[in-house]
């Protein structure tokens, strides 16, 4: 439900370092979420879209379920990210996070949302 992705390379020398986060996939609409400790975010899932998350800061659990038709499968994954955590969540999984600290994230869909079509689903 959850795949979390390596750093494809890391270089560092006089001038810093580089870490290569994200070399897979086809991005077209990127975020940056910011969320106060205590706030809940998400309790939804996309039929289209696969979505990408880059922690920068903060702490967040996450509650994860798979979507068959119009109802949540029994099974949960429950799991907690971090700065510097690189994720996807795939297609028809609905995801909850619980922001257990203030956190700030890039997000990046696969698809552009589109107010008048949004792939945003809530059961």
């Amino acid at each position: 439900m959850i795949r979390f992705l390596k750093p494809y390379f890391e270089h560092a020398d006089a001038r810093g370092s580089i870490r290569g986060l994200v070399n897979e996939g086809h991005w077209e609409e990127l975020n940056l979420i910011r969320s106060d400790a205590g706030a809940v975010r998400g309790n939804h899932f996309h039929e289209r879209t696969e979505e990408l998350f880059i922690i920068l800061e903060g702490r967040i659990k996450i509650t994860l379920q798979r979507v068959a038709g119009r109802s949540l499968a029994a099974e949960k994954e429950e799991c907690e990210v971090r700065a510097g955590d690189v994720f996807v969540i795939g297609k028809h999984v609905n995801h909850v996070f619980e922001i257990l600290e203030p956190s700030c994230w890039i997000n990046a869909l696969s698809a552009r949302n589109d107010p008048g079509h949004s792939d945003i689903c809530r059961l």
